[in-house]
């Protein structure tokens, strides 16, 4: 098994960096993902170890963690408007997208899944542990992922002409391994307290709890890169003796969902600043399924507070996550 990861691994590595060329959302996770899918469509013999795949997990727990600040969540309360319009537009996209997949044939559980808005690597992790396809669902937000945020940029390119990233290093300090050790006890942790999730929940509460107890604390580059990485040539390897055209036709729905998804947040984000003094744009941000950095970005760019838009998705995220129990039992009982 050590030497088909290590090959697996290596090949997602060349679709991430190729990815990286032409700037797609999630480069390293997507690019992966698409390279070992791809080549595991055409018989070529790919895997991951589980337990490097949940070491992976680990770390994105950790890393979405580190960015949940107890005082942008604060800050809903006097963005009420805008939330509770997320509230609703969360409800539209989870109905509305169960029926666009579930049209799919790919059972009732993969088609709530498929039709989380936002949080692809959340959505994916929950899954897994539900026992879903993560094939049909790495697809919906594959789709669902580059559509929403190559839109949301298409958009931003009218306001500015370019768009610089700050760089951060990806060296690995000592002051960077003790929330690396802090993890793995957190996850032991949750394990003890019989909490769902343990290897994602864990490690997030370990990052949420360094991030607001005031460390400048962020996870080095080459950390979450490889935690991408891996996931998404996990992911990818799961489509082994999948047809290509299962996969063309799972796209289509996975494209109509995004474009639905596009729709309804445009209308949302139009009724609140009809209504309000948010602006349209702000709103927008807010409320369609991209990626938090990615938004948060294109929200710095446009001269919009990235912490009113990465404050939504934080807790639409929270909410996801702490929701999915119930939605699956929800689903999951037989229909009368």
């Amino acid at each position: 098994m050590l030497k088909r990861t290590v090959i697996t691994v290596g090949l997602g590595f060349v679709g991430g960096w190729f990815a990286t060329l032409f700037s797609l959302p999630l480069a390293w996770m997507l690019g992966s993902l698409f390279m070992v899918m791809g080549l595991s469509l055409m018989g070529v013999k790919t895997g991951v170890d589980k337990r490097l795949h949940r070491t992976a997990i680990a770390l994105l727990g950790l890393f979405i963690g580190s960015r949940i600040q107890a005082d942008e969540l604060v800050g809903l309360v006097l963005w009420y408007p805008s939330v509770l319009a997320m509230l609703v537009y969360m409800g539209l996209m989870l109905i509305g997208g169960f029926w666009i997949f579930n049209r799919a044939s790919i059972g009732r559980m993969n088609a709530i899944f498929c039709s989380y808005p936002g949080s692809m690597n959340s959505a994916l992790v929950l899954a897994e542990r539900a026992n879903g396809d993560l094939r049909w669902i790495a697809i919906s937000h594959s789709l669902r992922l580059v559509t929403v945020v190559s839109g949301a940029a298409f958009v931003a390119s009218f306001f500015v002409d370019d768009v610089a990233l700050a760089s951060s290093s990806s060296a690995l300090a000592l002051v960077d391994i003790l929330p690396l050790l802090l993890a793995p006890l957190c996850w032991w942790l949750a394990r003890l307290l019989r909490i769902p999730l343990p290897e994602f929940l864990g490690p997030m509460a370990a990052g949420a709890i360094i991030a607001n107890l005031g460390f400048d604390y962020s996870l080095p580059t080459g950390v979450v890169l490889t935690a991408f990485l891996v996931l998404g040539a996990s992911v990818g390897s799961r489509f082994s003796g999948t047809q290509w055209s299962q996969v063309v036709s799972m796209g289509r729905y996975g494209i109509t969902f995004a474009l639905f998804a596009l729709v309804v947040a445009a209308l949302m984000a139009w009724l609140v600043s009809s209504f309000t003094q948010l602006a349209f744009v702000a709103v927008l941000l807010a409320l369609i399924p991209g990626g938090v950095g990615e938004m948060a970005v294109i929200a710095m760019v446009m001269g919009i507070d990235p912490v009113y838009v990465v404050s939504h998705h934080i807790l639409r995220l929270l909410l996801l996550i702490f929701m999915t129990p119930l939605m699956l039992r929800i689903v999951n009982q037989p229909l009368k």
